[in-house]
């Protein structure tokens, strides 16, 4: 291994960052450089299609004496390799995988960085001589690197470039992505020193800073509409797809589907027995799907139920909706058990949704997903009543549609973001503390295991063929394995 290749693994590893200097011009570059050293930064590119390019690297070269590793982008022909040599660059990044352009740099002891869009080049830059390949461009790629990843040899280093922020550095290192180039975000022509060396400094930290929870494909169910998980007594987790109908049971290992007489929109659960919502009555449903009815409930012409809550005296709380989604025909219901008679005790609302109680049961939360408001109702579960709502929060800016909802052991709601690609965490007075990024458009459901982690279902429903080539894992169950802040 060359001296150049040893040097570069070493700041690969300890930055995680390549500082891509597209437009940079001599006069500018030891400033600008330096900025990007004192903030920590290890390496830098020139692209070849910046001014002077060849006598900007070498004087950087030789300005930093190793310090810093100066390297050329778009290096696309044997010919500029063969001039690079002569100027002290220690690595050559291009946009493609020309097997020429990979041996060029080798013989003259610079790394290449060949880039791919297919696992095709990635492999032929391999059998090449690279050892470290460019994902470009990286934005939307992530399911397609992680199964990659899955595949390469072990020594291969995968850089993401192109169209990666600080926020996706914890979704695409679950994705198997090593390091990160950044352009744009770090430097432009025009932008100052001092700015080029601020920005750096905050993608040092992101690339410092703990592992953020990432949201991973725990089993691809392809369920239309995948809805409501709960953690049962056995300890396997249970959710419903309405459009089968079926019953899913997840244990870890693999999932089991029952077929079910009726759809079921949403599941709970009364001491170890588990509850449901049909279209218009509460329910008991077996573990081989045999199905207990409730009575009749008056929800409504053109409405059916959909979510569900069960408090701690095994009460059912569930939300209707208008199948046309007419605004102002969801309600609330509560019944003292599934064969009890079900009371109305709230109307106006548009669809209610993700439902949950705070710690003390004096809180009920309900998702009204038309309205895209989260409202807490004053309730008494003994009596069986709720007094008027407040708006905690209307998610504005928050994308996509509030869904379903659960609460976490510290007390926070979380909610899934249907057209989102998320869930987010809320702060008691409704503010977003974080979201998770999930790699599936329609988030419907999520439900809190006792071990801590989040699991969150979703649906196919309503995505197009290409939605759905962008999103292989839509309708899938993903895992969220740790949530420290």
């Amino acid at each position: 291994m060359s001296t150049h290749a040893m040097a570069f693994d070493r700041a690969l590893d300890e930055t995680g960052l390549i500082a891509i200097l597209r437009g940079l011009t001599g006069a500018e570059s030891v400033d600008v450089v330096e900025a990007l050293y004192d903030a920590g930064v290890r390496l830098a590119e020139v692209p070849l299609n910046s001014p002077d390019p060849f006598t900007t690297i070498a004087a950087l070269a030789a300005h930093f004496q190793g310090r810093m590793l100066i390297g050329a982008g778009t290096v696309v022909t044997v010919a500029a390799v063969e001039q690079l040599a002569a100027t002290g660059c220690a690595f050559c990044v291009a946009p493609n995988s020309d097997p020429a352009v990979i041996a060029a740099a080798r013989s003259h002891g610079m790394v290449p960085l060949p880039g791919f869009a297919t696992a095709t080049e990635a492999f032929a830059a391999l059998a090449a001589g690279a050892r470290h390949l460019k994902a470009f461009p990286a934005h939307g790629a992530r399911p397609r690197l992680s199964a990659l990843s899955a595949v390469l040899p072990k020594d291969t280093t995968l850089i993401a470039v192109g169209g990666v922020g600080p926020t996706d550095i914890g979704a695409y290192r679950e994705a198997g992505v090593q390091a990160f180039g950044v352009g744009t975000d770090l430097y432009r022509p025009g932008r100052g020193a001092d700015e080029v060396g601020r920005r750096a400094r905050a993608w040092m930290q992101a690339l410092q800073a703990p592992p953020a929870p990432v949201a991973t494909l725990a089993h691809a169910a392809q369920t239309m509409v995948g809805e409501s998980p709960v953690v049962a007594a056995d300890g396997a987790l249970y959710w419903v797809d309405p459009t089968a109908p079926c019953l899913l049971r997840w244990d870890d290992t693999q999932c089991t589907r029952v077929p079910l007489g009726e759809p079921v929109w949403s599941l709970g659960r009364d001491g170890a027995a588990l509850v449901g919502n049909g279209e218009t009555h509460f329910l008991r449903l077996s573990l081989d799907g045999s199905i207990q009815a409730g009575p009749e409930i008056e929800v409504g012409a053109g409405c059916r139920l959909n979510d569900l809550v069960v408090d701690s005296r095994g009460g059912l709380w569930g939300g209707t909706m208008h199948r046309g989604l007419l605004g102002g025909r969801g309600a609330l219901f509560h019944a003292t058990h599934v064969d009890a008679p079900a009371q109305r005790v709230a109307d106006g609302l548009g669809v209610a949704n993700g439902m949950a109680f705070s710690a003390d049961e004096r809180t009920l939360f309900v998702i009204d997903t038309l309205a895209r408001t989260l409202l807490a109702y004053p309730v008494d579960i003994e009596a069986g009543t709720l007094d008027e709502p407040r708006v905690v929060t209307d998610f504005l800016g928050v994308p996509g549609k509030p869904d379903g909802m659960a609460m976490s052991a510290d007390g926070h709601l979380w909610v899934a973001m249907w057209g989102g690609h998320a869930v987010v965490e809320l702060a008691p007075n409704g503010a977003v503390l974080r979201s998770i990024p999930v790699p599936a458009a329609h988030v419907g459901s999520l439900a809190f295991a006792p071990d801590g982690r989040l699991f969150i279902t979703t649906a196919r429903a309503r995505l197009s063929d290409a939605d759905l080539a962008r999103s292989p894992g839509a309708g899938g169950l993903f895992v969220v394995s740790a949530l420290r802040r």
